[in-house]
């Protein structure tokens, strides 16, 4: 049951990352409406991305080097992913251009997720702390 919990815990970060970096896309590129399908393929991609963070994305306490490259290796997945879905939704051109702002673009969803993850985290770690002072007062 974790590994559902985590699943759509991820799922949501992901996808509202996903969400806010197509809304500030299609601003910048001038555009009044958003297709109805491309909801539905924000989903997909965030499901997509979302497994590929639950099988890639560094485990905790491991050398700081061995994150670093897998972390590394999880950006690269996540952009493989990402331009693989850009291109078969018409997201994207597949040129130099194209795969550079759908990197950026994963840049920025990696950025609000793990920052929302991160605050959400420090909270949860915080009550968890504060309940065990109460418990525990020594």
């Amino acid at each position: 049951m974790n590994v559902f919990r985590d699943f759509i815990k991820w799922f949501s970060y992901i996808t509202m990352g996903i969400l806010i970096v197509c809304a500030v896309n299609f601003t910048l590129y001038g555009s009044d409406t958003i297709p109805m399908v491309t909801l539905w393929q924000i989903l997909l991609s965030g499901a997509l991305t979302t497994l590929v963070t639950m099988l890639l994305y560094p485990k905790e306490g491991r050398r700081k080097m061995t994150v670093l490259v897998g972390t590394l290796i999880h950006y690269g997945a996540l952009c493989g992913v990402m331009i693989a879905c850009g291109y078969w939704f018409s997201w994207m051109s597949l040129d130099a251009a194209g795969i550079r702002m759908m990197c950026l673009s994963v840049a920025g969803v990696y950025v609000l997720t793990f920052t929302a993850y991160y605050i959400v985290d420090l909270k949860q770690a915080e009550k968890i702390n504060q309940r065990l002072k109460e418990k525990y007062p020594n």
